[in-house]
């Protein structure tokens, strides 16, 4: 199975990057813009009801932001237009039809061409062959090219990155993190520290913390939530009394607007949480994305959180950069 995936991919990039007995070439740095993917499907899939099918995957809504944003920013090309300019795009996607094939497969390569990078390639003997597989695999689909785009912004942070929330995170909690350069801000706490930009447009901000574990299920909203919220009040106040940060809830039966899943993330077993936040009687408010694991040797569980303020613009992007942020953290 292994040895069909890798020749469909190599007849499936049709531009290599170097010719056979060359030597390997230095990768150079991919291209494209932030949560960019290149489309690169057959015609005749594109001509067909599929392409309504491939478009609910690429274009589906993130997750846990108070606008509709799509996944990605899509720039789509024809199987027979693929050419060289095109073999450094950081992130692409190949969809095709292959008669010789038994059944649907799915295979990647990373950093064919350039680095970071990923080709994600799907392809099946037959239209309804291949209509079944994509609504079958349709979230493993988003979930590798999600971790492309944020493996992008990664390898940017291991280059540059604020050195300043990185010592305080290391003299508070004796963790390293690859924040944004910008962010030059931080205040410490009791087994917490918050790093930000504060800036009143595009604003980024970090909080790593840590409680006490005793066996309770990592994946709990309603624990999370109520973790969440008296971290927040203790340590990030508003400037007026009586405001401090919360989680948003319904306003009808007040149940958290959080969507928690547990996931595999660099080898570990952690919580993904996902929601809204407010400062309670204030008018600030924005998306979060939050990862949680637990240390068993020294019971408690750590608890990285990125969250955004950018009332004017789109916020897909900040999220993924704190997504990328939450990675670095050891």
């Amino acid at each position: 199975m292994r040895r069909i995936v890798w020749l469909l991919l190599a007849i499936v990039l049709l531009a290599a990057c170097s010719g056979e007995g060359e030597k390997k070439k230095v990768l150079v740095s991919s291209k494209g813009l932030p949560s960019e993917l290149l489309l690169v499907v057959d015609k005749e899939v594109w001509l067909s009801d599929l392409q309504d099918s491939i478009n609910g995957i690429v274009k589906a809504q993130v997750p846990g932001l108070m606008q509709v944003e799509d996944l990605f920013r899509v720039t789509r090309i024809l199987s027979k237009d693929y050419a060289p300019t095109h073999t450094t795009f950081h992130t692409k996607l190949f969809i095709k039809l292959d008669d010789s094939l038994d059944k649907p497969l799915m295979g990647t390569r990373r950093n064919e061409c350039a680095k970071p990078q990923l080709d994600l390639v799907v392809a099946a003997p037959s239209l309804d062959e291949l209509r079944e597989f994509l609504r079958l695999n349709s979230a493993r689909i988003q979930e590798i090219l999600l971790d492309a785009q944020i493996e992008k912004r990664v390898e940017l942070l291991r280059k540059k990155y604020s050195k300043k929330v990185d010592d305080d995170l290391k003299e508070v909690l004796g963790m390293s993190v690859r924040a944004p350069e910008n962010m030059k801000a931080t205040k410490k706490g009791e087994r917490f520290l918050w790093g930000g930009t504060n800036l009143l447009e595009k604003d980024m901000n970090l909080v790593v913390y840590t409680y006490d574990w005793h066996g309770e299920a990592l994946v709990d909203t309603c624990l999370y939530v109520e973790k969440r919220d008296s971290v927040m009040k203790h340590n990030i106040p508003g400037s007026n009394e009586g405001q401090w940060m919360q989680t948003v809830r319904e306003r009808e039966n007040n149940r958290p607007l959080v969507e928690c899943t547990e996931r595999e993330m660099n080898g570990r077993m952690v919580m993904e949480a996902r929601g809204l936040w407010e400062m309670r009687n204030g008018a600030l408010g924005g998306p979060f994305v939050s990862i949680s694991r637990v240390d068993t040797a020294a019971r408690k569980v750590i608890v990285g959180e990125g969250f955004v303020y950018s009332p004017s613009t789109d916020k897909r992007d900040l999220v993924r950069q704190m997504e990328a942020v939450l990675r670095t953290l050891k």
